[in-house]
């Protein structure tokens, strides 16, 4: 895994725990303006490539 990866999935991971979907979007437009790309959470259940998103109660 590349470091302009790790750092985009670190900070996906931190804005999702911290704002739920909202942070994820926010995550994507600073990931986008800092050349880091964006990423997709998948929630197609027979995706074979990821898991799908994580749900809470």
């Amino acid at each position: 895994m590349s470091l302009r990866e790790r750092l985009a999935r670190t900070l996906h991971a931190a804005a999702f725990r911290l704002a739920g979907e909202r942070g994820d979007r926010a995550a994507n437009v600073l990931t986008g303006l800092l050349g880091l790309g964006r990423i997709e959470l998948c929630t197609n259940p027979s995706c074979t490539d990821c898991a799908p998103a994580p749900t809470t109660r």
